[in-house]
């Protein structure tokens, strides 16, 4: 099966989670008038209490053609991936379920200038460099009880446009 690659857009995106992004975005000045703050870009859930953390992590690139095999979901919390050094990097989903709902499957593929939030309970990828190596400012929930891994009933290969 292949996955073709789409652009990462707002609205496509907005039944696995929110784009992350400056463009097309509302704000309001602080600080005087000398910045621009983009609110709430992302809505951040943690269901139980649980620590909201804020890491880097440090992702080496795939090799392409990558051939996805496993997806993962968080039924706990959401999870947001923001590259900090303007890198592109690919986004796999399925919408959410106890399985995963394979006629769902989409890739997108950011600019550079964008984030991803996945809501709680969406099948994703793990996460993945693309073209570089790659630094991800990530923000997730603590705890060790909130992954769940699952194979793909059928793998599949991404493919570009």
């Amino acid at each position: 099966m292949e996955l073709v690659l789409s652009d990462l857009t707002p609205e496509a995106f907005a039944p696995y989670g929110d784009v992350i992004q400056v463009e097309g975005s509302d704000f309001f000045h602080i600080n005087d008038g000398s910045t621009e703050r983009y609110h709430d870009l992302g809505k951040v859930e943690v269901s139980d209490g649980h620590r909201v953390l804020m890491s880097i992590n440090r992702s080496e690139p795939c090799a392409m053609p990558l051939t996805v095999k496993v997806l993962e979901k968080h039924p706990l919390s959401t999870q947001a991936f923001i590259p900090m050094n303007g890198e592109r990097f690919i986004v796999i989903v399925a919408e959410a379920g106890e399985e995963i709902p394979a006629g769902t499957l989409r890739a997108f593929i950011t600019n550079g200038k964008q984030g991803i939030n996945y809501h709680r309970d969406v099948w994703h990828h793990p996460l993945f460099a693309f073209e570089e190596k790659t630094d991800f400012f990530t923000v997730d929930r603590g705890g060790a009880d909130n992954c769940v891994v699952k194979s793909l009933p059928e793998p599949c290969q991404i493919v570009f446009p």
